[in-house]
């Protein structure tokens, strides 16, 4: 089985760069979101700010996934790095009180192992992922954010918690999405991503593109 993150794709140096890359432009015109993907606000959508949470890996992990979602993911959509969101539309309203429980909760865990792993699934109908196995800490802290924050979650974010990677999306021809599958299949067997979850990351919605606000470390003793 392989361990190391990096060598099942073979990535090279300028691949492997890659994640550290700045996502972050001018914000865009974007289309108002779904009635589903709104949180609960009495903030104007137009007015409102939205937040993405995500999971905050080591670098080498970070870096594969990101070069693999660069390899497959359609080069004018390529807005954002590769991520486990555990919430999509936090309302930057309520920002402060949600920043000061997000750091309460992460001081109580440790980092923990996770692994990206095949076979591949389907996004949707036009996309493709990898699930992500190890993230029991991260199904408990968003079933307890769920709890804490019900009032303003959007429905999507009220969903249960299945962390996964996107990995190609918005793809109309369905050859390049087959090939895509059978291409994950085997770069993921045996020995999946390893990698550690670090803490959490918080960004700002721009118009399609993320701006990283705050990285909130997993300090406990678990």
């Amino acid at each position: 089985m392989r361990t190391n993150s990096a060598s099942i794709l073979r990535l090279s140096p300028t691949e492997l760069a890659f994640s550290n890359r700045l996502f972050a432009s001018s914000p865009q015109t974007d289309a108002r979101r779904r009635e589903s993907h709104r949180p609960q606000s009495d903030v104007p959508e137009e007015d409102e700010i939205y937040y993405i949470l995500t999971i905050l890996t080591d670098a080498p992990h970070h870096q594969t996934m990101c070069a693999l979602r660069e390899r497959y993911y359609p080069p004018a959509l390529l807005r954002i790095p590769a991520h486990i969101s555990l919430f999509r539309a936090l309302p930057g309203s309520k920002l402060p009180l949600l920043r000061i429980e997000v750091a309460a909760a992460v001081s109580r865990l440790k980092p923990f192992k996770i692994c990206a792993v095949g076979p591949p699934i389907r996004i949707g109908r036009n996309g493709a992922g990898v699930s992500v196995t190890g993230l029991e800490p991260a199904r408990e802290l968003v079933r307890t954010f769920q709890e804490k924050w019900r009032d303003v979650l959007s429905r999507q974010d009220r969903r249960a918690f299945h962390g996964h990677y996107t990995i190609m999306n918005k793809v109309d021809d369905p050859g390049v999405l087959t090939r895509c599958m059978g291409e994950l299949c085997r770069y993921f067997d045996p020995g999946g991503c390893p990698g550690m979850a670090l803490g959490l990351t918080l960004w700002q919605y721009n118009g399609g593109w993320w701006k990283r606000e705050a990285d909130f470390a997993f300090s406990g003793v678990g």
